[in-house]
């Protein structure tokens, strides 16, 4: 399934998360560096992301469950690791660029690519027979923790 997740302009942080036709899905909510919510279509809270106090792993939700924690696994920002219900997912690319692959045994379940556009926009593709939410709910934790590095890094003046 094709996702595309872009920005909406407003005083809460929010994604809009279409399909590859542009029909809404969800809708993510909250502050990249705290919890974000994932909403369907009819505003039901599907998924949560929370950051875990005191690190920068991230813990995703489905359901009311805890299914993932989502740490960053590399000095230099290529690597994460993902610790779930649904096996050990690794996400390996260029994080700087916005281009990674989620994979479980060596075997692609997702990718995500930054496209060039006014607002901040991103491609997902998430294979049709795996858990949607789910990996959805990971690509917004993945995000986090790489923004939250950033910012880090551009307060102490390096790079990541």
């Amino acid at each position: 399934m094709q996702y595309v997740m872009s920005s909406k302009w407003s005083l809460m942080p929010r994604f809009e998360i279409t399909d590859g036709s542009g029909a809404p899905q969800f809708e993510a909510r909250g502050h990249l560096g705290s919890q974000i919510t994932l909403h369907d279509n009819y505003g039901q809270e599907v998924a949560d992301i929370r950051k875990h106090v005191f690190s920068d792993t991230h813990e995703v939700h489905v359901g009311g469950q805890q299914v993932a924690q989502v740490r960053h696994a590399g000095i230099f920002g290529d690597k994460y690791d993902i610790e779930s219900a649904y096996g050990i997912l690794a996400a390996r690319g260029h994080f700087a660029g916005g281009d990674y692959t989620l994979s479980r045994d060596g075997m692609p379940v997702a990718r995500m690519v930054r496209q060039f556009a006014l607002r901040e926009k991103f491609a997902i593709e998430v294979n049709d027979d795996e858990n949607q939410v789910f990996l959805l709910a990971v690509v917004l934790a993945i995000e986090a923790i790489h923004d939250e590095r950033n910012e880090q890094a551009h307060q102490a003046g390096g790079f990541l």
